[in-house]
C-alpha cells in the first residue's frame, strides 16, 4: 500500500502542475498570474498539513484574482466617454458650458474612473485649476467618476473666454480602478471637441475710411469702383482696355468686339493689412501685448467697414496652423466674409514672415480702383514710410492710411503730406479697452 504522504504529495503535485498550466496561459494578466500563485502556494500548504482554514482562504485568493481578471477584461465594454458644448463659436468675454458625460452600459459598475483630459493653455475653467504638463501650451483638467450599472453620470463645467483661438479638449486618459483597489486599467480617448473664440471687437469713434469718398478728400464726377457681378450692358470694344472685359457671344452675335459694361458699384472698398512683427529683428521676439491689441483694432475696423456697407479684405502677415502662410481674403461684401475675418484673426499665431510693405506690393494690383489700403502696425520704421511714399505715387486712385500701434511714430515730411497716419497708445490694454479712439498725427 503507498503511503498517504506519498499519495497526497501527488495529488497536490498534478493540482498544482494543471494551475501552473493554466497560468502559462498568455491571456492572463501578470497581477492575476501572482495571485493565482499564491492561492495555489497557499493551498499546497493546506493539502500538505490539512488545515482547512488555508484551504478556505486559497480559494478567496483564487476568487479575488478571478474577479479581478473579469473586471479588467470587461470594465471599458459599454463605456463611452462624452463631451457636449453649448457654442462652437463666442466671443471675448462670453462664457461657453463644456458637460463631460460618462455611460456605462453595462450591469458591472465602475467604482473609481478617472479622466485625464488634455486642453490648451487658453482654457479657463470656473472655480477649476488645471494641472501643468511637459508639453507646451497644453494643461490637464482630471475628473473623478463613479457609474453604477447602467448609470449615466454627467459634469457641467464653464469656460470663460478670455482668449482668441480655439479651445481643445482632448486627447483623454480613462483610468478604471477596481472597488478593492488591487487592478487599474487606463485607455486612451482620442477624440478631439473644441470650440473656437473670436478676437474683441470694440467700437471705433474715428472714422478713418470715408464711407462716401473712397479716393480721398474729393469726390469723382463718375464712380470708378465697378461690380463685376453686376453686368449693365455691352459696348464696342475700345482700344487698349483689357481683354477680360471681352463679352465673346456679343462680338459673335454683332460681328464687331464688343465690351462688358458693370454697373457703378455702391461700396467702397477697403483692404486691411495687419502686421503681425511687433520687433524690428528676429532676437527682439514678440510683444504679446502690442500684437493682441493689433488683432483687437483690426477686428473692430473691419467690423466697423461691414457695418458701414464696406467691400473689406484682410491681410496678414501670419501663419494659420495647418492651414496657410499668410492671410489673405479678398474685398468682399457676400454673406460670411466678417466671419471669415474674425475666423482667421483669431487662429494666426505670431510669427516672423515677411515684412508687411512687401505683402502690400504684392496684393496692390489686384485690389480695385479706388481701394482704401489701411495698414496697421506696430513698427513705423523710415523704410516702410519710403516704400509707402513710393506706393501712393504709383498706385492711382488707391488711398493709403496707417494706424500705429504703440510708440509715437517719427513720420518723415512728405509721408505726413500724403498718407494719414492715426496713433494708439499702448497704455490702451487690449483686454480691458471699451472703445478706441485713434489720434491723427499732424
Amino acid at each position: 500500500m503507498a503511503n498517504p504522504i506519498t499519495a497526497r504529495l501527488q495529488a497536490a503535485r498534478r493540482r498544482f502542475e494543471m494551475i501552473g498550466a493554466w497560468l502559462d496561459n498568455p491571456k492572463v494578466d501578470m497581477n492575476t498570474r501572482r495571485w493565482l500563485s499564491g492561492a495555489a502556494i497557499v493551498g499546497l500548504v493546506s493539502i500538505l498539513f490539512r488545515e482547512p482554514i488555508l484551504t478556505l482562504i486559497a480559494i478567496c485568493i483564487a476568487l479575488v484574482a478571478l474577479g479581478t481578471r473579469l473586471w479588467w477584461e470587461y470594465c471599458f465594454a459599454g463605456l463611452t466617454y462624452a463631451r457636449t458644448m453649448s457654442a462652437t463659436r463666442a466671443f471675448y468675454g462670453d462664457d461657453v458650458d463644456i458637460d463631460l458625460r460618462v455611460t456605462n452600459a453595462k450591469p458591472l459598475p465602475i467604482t473609481r474612473l478617472e479622466v485625464a483630459d488634455n486642453v490648451t493653455a487658453n482654457v479657463r475653467i470656473v472655480n477649476r485649476t488645471l494641472e501643468r504638463t511637459d508639453q507646451p501650451f497644453t494643461r490637464v483638467l482630471r475628473s473623478l467618476f463613479s457609474a453604477g450599472m447602467y448609470e449615466r453620470v454627467q459634469y457641467r463645467y464653464r469656460v470663460t473666454c478670455r482668449e482668441r483661438g480655439w479651445h481643445h479638449f482632448g486627447p483623454a486618459m480613462l483610468t478604471a480602478t477596481d472597488p478593492l483597489g488591487l487592478v487599474t486599467r487606463r485607455e486612451t480617448m482620442s477624440i478631439i471637441d473644441g470650440f473656437l473664440v473670436y478676437p474683441r471687437v470694440v467700437p471705433i469713434t474715428e472714422l478713418i475710411v470715408p464711407a462716401r469718398q473712397p479716393f480721398g478728400d474729393f469726390t469723382p464726377q463718375q464712380s470708378l469702383i465697378e461690380d463685376p457681378m453686376r453686368m449693365a450692358g455691352v459696348r464696342e470694344y475700345v482700344p487698349g482696355e483689357s481683354p477680360k472685359r471681352i463679352h465673346w457671344r456679343a462680338t459673335a452675335r454683332t460681328g464687331t468686339l464688343q465690351t462688358r459694361v458693370y454697373e457703378p458699384s455702391a461700396s467702397p472698398v477697403a483692404a486691411i493689412f495687419l502686421d503681425t512683427i511687433t520687433f524690428s529683428h528676429l532676437w527682439e521676439g514678440q510683444n504679446s501685448a502690442l500684437l493682441e491689441l493689433a488683432v483687437t483694432t483690426a477686428a473692430s475696423l473691419a467690423s466697423q467697414l461691414v457695418e458701414g456697407r464696406h467691400q473689406v479684405g484682410l491681410y496678414a502677415n501670419a501663419p494659420i496652423p495647418r492651414r496657410a502662410r499668410s492671410i489673405r481674403i479678398p474685398p468682399g461684401r457676400r454673406p460670411g466674409q466678417l466671419t471669415r475675418i474674425l475666423e482667421d484673426l483669431a487662429m494666426l499665431v505670431p510669427a516672423f514672415g515677411e515684412r508687411i510693405e512687401r505683402m502690400v506690393v504684392e496684393e496692390l494690383a489686384r485690389l480695385p480702383w479706388g481701394s482704401t489700403v489701411v495698414i496697421i502696425t506696430c513698427r513705423v520704421t523710415e523704410g516702410m514710410q519710403r516704400s509707402l511714399i513710393r506706393l501712393g505715387r504709383n498706385s492711382g486712385t488707391k488711398r493709403f492710411v496707417i494706424v500705429a500701434i504703440g510708440d509715437h511714430p517719427v513720420l518723415v515730411p512728405e509721408l505726413r503730406r500724403r498718407i494719414p497716419v492715426y496713433h494708439l497708445g499702448a497704455d490702451e490694454s487690449w483686454d480691458s479697452i471699451q472703445h478706441m479712439t485713434l489720434t491723427r498725427q499732424r
